[in-house]
């Protein structure tokens, strides 16, 4: 059996000690594709949106994810990628409350 890692007390975890993908994960993403311009394409994402960048709803990301998929095709395969990521999520969720499986 995996031993999946738990988040650190107080942090927020949904299925297998798993987090839901947020704006940090889509900031981080690019950083690991751009770099030193991160920065100025994160933000230019966040004017797009009309979005601060510390929002924490799901529909945050969802405009990100959009907004990301709607630009150039390496940030677009940057946003597709949190997409499903996004949908897997959701998918493993949805799976274990049916099977009313503790999380």
């Amino acid at each position: 059996m995996i031993d999946l890692p738990h988040p650190p007390p107080g942090a927020t975890s949904g299925p297998y000690g798993l987090p839901r993908p947020d704006l940090d994960e889509a900031h981080m993403a690019l950083a690991e594709v751009y770099a030193e311009i991160t920065d100025r394409i994160w933000h230019q994402l966040l004017s797009d949106t009309e979005l601060t960048g510390r929002e924490t709803d799901p529909d945050a990301l969802d405009r990100v994810i959009e907004a990301m998929k709607a630009s150039d095709p390496i940030t677009a395969l940057c946003g597709r990628s949190l997409e499903i990521r996004v949908a897997a999520f959701d998918a493993i969720a949805t799976d274990r409350e049916l099977i009313g499986s503790p999380a």
